[in-house]
């Protein structure tokens, strides 16, 4: 095994929770986006969380970016460049959708959301290179 499969490895093993943890939040975000009236301070949480999600999504996938060009175990590699394209095609417009739909309710959280959507558009542009 070479550093990059290590690397890609070890971000394959940690992501198993970071991809479920960040679809559980962007659910309930969006589950709490259809309600009527929403909490200032609900939604400022969930934002929190889902923030703290997308860093380490952001930071596995910058691993696997710069790593997936160097592994020669294609299993892996297919798994790794599985997940970009997943999160390309699915994971991210739902992220990006319900980021918009909460700035459109919650117009005090502009700026942040902003912000959010900046991320969005970092993590898009680094996987679209691998996005096949």
């Amino acid at each position: 095994m070479n550093e990059s499969e290590i690397e890609i490895g070890r971000v394959l093993l940690h992501f198993e929770q970071v991809v479920e943890e960040y679809h559980l939040t962007l659910e309930e975000l969006e589950n709490y986006l259809t309600f009527p009236e929403i909490e200032q301070e609900k939604l400022e949480k969930l934002l929190r969380r889902l923030r703290r999600n997308r860093r380490q999504l952001l930071n596995g996938i910058q691993v696997i970016v710069n790593h997936v060009n160097n592994v020669t175990n294609n299993k892996m590699k297919e798994e790794a460049l599985g997940l970009l394209n997943y999160f390309y095609i699915v994971g991210l417009n739902d992220d990006e959708k319900a980021l918009i739909k909460a700035k459109e309710k919650e117009t005090n959280l502009a700026e942040e959301i902003n912000r959010d959507l900046e991320i969005v558009s970092k993590i898009r542009s680094l996987i679209l290179k691998f996005v096949y």
